[in-house]
């Protein structure tokens, strides 16, 4: 049998072949029929030997090679492609591949056509949300929509963060009769990410809230962000604006997922940022981008200080 895990959300693949692995080593009284080879470093000879070993007092074996197609050597991709012609019914041989590999290889090509060849693309929003409750469950807690929405917007698809988080507020309430995490418990307990607060910020601009957008700059300034890392991020999330507007225009309605892949970005900064780039004029934007890297040089070359400058930007877009 082959097996074929790959995709960008390393949380979820990762933990699907955990519980394949202590699934068979349950099931074989331990793991003496496992081998787990580095794609990177191992050879072809050492893959050979472990997929065709007998079985020592099993049934079968489990070989696991991760990371084959996005590091491995050429020629050794090209033999195990070759090998799995000869595999023996008793060895269950599992590829696993961290984010997306090379998809013009013929390897990726026949594994890809495999019947438990899986991808674990990015989760979309609602799924995200979905997720966070189940996980909330899972630890004998109730959580509030409010407090899912804002881990969401928080931390959007990244799973070990979320995972860490909800480990946190579930401790943090185990004294309460009614074991409820609200939106008051995260907002607390949990630090957002900086990214978050930009999305928020660059929504705000584009919406011309000069009050909601001068509360999210210092909510920022509160979190003891420094002024400069703010503005750095800010100038990078309006490239990220031009980039997807560029692509809108151009492609028209995809999705974020689409888009992540078509300009190469992270799933989660596109799924978020894409509707402020559709709300956003393309002149508007090369105007306001053009008017950060200007404020960018004055900082650099200390004619103007960091904070100055975030708020004249602010005075001069959200007005």
């Amino acid at each position: 049998m082959i097996i074929f895990f790959y995709g960008e959300d390393v949380y979820r693949l990762r933990e699907k072949l955990k519980a394949l692995k202590d699934k068979f080593i349950s099931a074989s009284l331990g793991d003496t029929n496992l081998a787990i080879l580095e794609g990177k470093t191992v050879e072809y000879n050492e893959i050979s030997r472990q997929v065709l070993a007998i079985p020592f007092l099993s049934k079968t074996r489990l070989v696991i090679i991760e990371n084959l197609l996005k590091e491995g050597k050429k020629d050794v991709q090209e033999k195990v492609g070759e090998l799995l012609k000869k595999l023996p019914d008793s060895t269950v041989l599992v590829f696993a591949e961290v984010n997306n590999p090379d998809k013009r290889t013929s390897l990726y090509k026949k594994l890809v056509k495999e019947k438990m060849a899986q991808e674990f693309a990015p989760l979309e929003s609602i799924q995200v949300k979905r997720w966070i409750r189940k996980e909330a469950e899972n630890r004998d807690v109730d959580i509030e929509n409010d407090a899912i929405n804002t881990l969401s917007d928080y931390f959007g698809g990244d799973l070990y963060r979320q995972k860490n988080e909800l480990e946190k507020l579930a401790a943090s309430i185990q004294h309460r009769r009614d074991k409820t995490i609200t939106s008051i418990d995260v907002k607390k307990l949990v630090r957002p990410e900086v990214e978050s607060n930009i999305f928020a910020l660059s929504d705000y601009i584009g919406q011309k809230n000069f009050q909601a957008a001068t509360k999210e700059l210092d909510r920022l300034e509160k979190n003891g962000e420094n002024e400069i890392y703010i503005f750095t991020m800010v100038v990078r999330q309006f490239r990220n604006l031009l980039i997807l507007k560029d692509t809108i225009n151009r492609k028209g309605n995809i999705n974020s997922y689409q888009m992540a892949k078509e300009v190469g970005m992270n799933p989660y900064v596109a799924q978020k940022t894409m509707p402020a780039a559709r709300n956003f004029e393309w002149h508007k934007l090369r105007q306001i981008y053009k008017t950060l890297l200007n404020f960018d040089l004055a900082i650099k070359t200390g004619k103007m200080e960091g904070k100055v400058a975030l708020n004249l930007f602010l005075a001069k877009f959200c007005n």
